[in-house]
């Protein structure tokens, strides 16, 4: 399983997410403003249960029919980057004072 801390940083980046087709099965279909998914409330995503498959790092794994392992480690990469710049601790799941 992903090890997502559901800290939100990938949700305040939509905007830089690459844009694929309507028709597409990887196409994010929310709007955003300043790259914040409109689906992110109160720091939670009020869609998680049914989100985009762009939006589950498992899903899209499976899809792109690629080694979970590996695709995962990558993303972590990134959501650990992410998590910083917003002044999270990835690590202990909180806030940097």
């Amino acid at each position: 399983m992903f090890p997502c801390i559901g800290c939100g940083a990938c949700c305040r980046r939509v905007g830089q997410v690459q844009k694929f087709p309507e028709d597409h099965p990887l196409h994010f279909p929310y709007s955003h403003t300043n790259n914040v998914c409109e689906k992110l409330i109160d720091n939670k995503c009020s869609v998680y249960e049914n989100r985009p498959l762009i939006c589950n790092v498992e899903k899209v794994a499976e899809f792109l029919g690629v080694e979970k392992q590996s695709f995962y480690a990558e993303n972590v990469k990134y959501c650990r980057i992410f998590a910083k710049e917003d002044g999270i601790d990835y690590d202990n799941h909180r806030q940097i004072p």
